[in-house]
């Protein structure tokens, strides 16, 4: 009589071995895309760049360093396990010319799955002992997630709250449940909410502008110069955001004079952000689609 023993997770361990980035040291390019977005990573001298141009984020290179290393399989996707972007996002790692490891990385709600280069097989993954990491983010594709200055990167489906007081006194705020339903109330008295429905697609839009916010420099002015009595009315309009996990940002929007005496710029508006002390400038672009009065999201268009 012949006894065959097999291993069931011998598969998954194999596998896992494709998957997880060994000597991270010696990659020098990274490279990820998807059908919107695509972020070009290259170490020179020990330093990372954007496109082989501008210095990158290190804490955000450093977050995709440390998951493609730690990235394990819990499971194998089976056919009916319901829907994803099969689109997915490329990932590719580079040493000198040589391509070391590359897979698709899909997402299904809050489950990551990967499917390794060459391979039929997807994977569901995740990263030992940070089950709650939110592995979108760090595998961004977008190019401004790895900019320096980055000042907020919430994506929409991470906000809990988001709260607009313009200077005009209109004050309201949305609130979003983890199922993604959206409700707007008024946060004072004297803001009244124009009748009708949400409209939906302009209030999924304002949760989808909290991602990669970022600021040009430091301006070189203190926080209490902004916020003096004389000067609080000029004050545009105070943004607050939360994410479900706790992470919270206000910015107080100023206008920015070049010289005292000159108009307001066009591109490019005075932040205070949360409690830091010194004033930083931010371009307009970002703040604008924020700043927006309420009959915006009522209403078709």
């Amino acid at each position: 009589m012949l006894w065959v023993f097999t291993d069931p997770w011998s598969t998954l361990r194999n596998e896992g071995d494709r998957i997880a980035l060994k000597d991270r040291d010696g990659i020098d390019r990274i490279f990820l895309s998807d059908g919107y977005d695509s972020t070009l990573l290259m170490k020179e001298n020990d330093m990372w760049l954007l496109f082989g141009e501008e210095p990158a984020n290190p804490v955000s290179v450093e977050n995709l360093l440390f998951a493609a290393e730690r990235l394990q399989i819990n499971s194998i996707v089976s056919e009916d396990s319901g829907s994803a972007d099969r689109r997915g996002r490329s990932v590719q790692f580079f040493e000198g010319e040589k391509l070391v490891l590359e897979y698709k990385f899909l997402t299904r709600g809050s489950q990551y799955m990967v499917n390794p280069a060459g391979s039929d097989q997807t994977y569901f993954i995740s990263i030992a002992g940070y089950g709650d990491q939110n592995l979108e983010k760090v595998f961004s594709s977008a190019a401004n997630h790895y900019r320096e200055h980055l000042l907020i990167d919430l994506i929409p489906s991470e906000i809990s709250l988001i709260e607009i007081e313009l200077a005009g006194g209109t004050a309201y705020r949305f609130t979003q449940d983890e199922q993604g339903s959206i409700a707007c109330l008024p946060s004072n008295p004297q803001t009244v909410l124009p009748s009708g429905s949400l409209d939906d697609l302009a209030t999924r839009l304002l949760f989808s502008y909290f991602t990669s916010i970022r600021y040009e420099q430091r301006a070189g002015i203190r926080a209490g110069a902004l916020t003096a009595d004389n000067d609080t009315m000029k004050r545009m309009a105070t943004l607050h955001v939360e994410s479900h996990n706790g992470i919270k940002h206000t910015l107080q929007v100023f206008p920015f004079h070049e010289t005292p005496s000159a108009e307001a710029h066009m591109f490019r508006a005075l932040v205070i952000h949360n409690n830091d002390p010194e004033v930083l400038v931010v371009n307009y672009i970002y703040l604008d689609v924020l700043m927006r009065d309420l009959s915006h999201y009522f209403g078709e268009k």
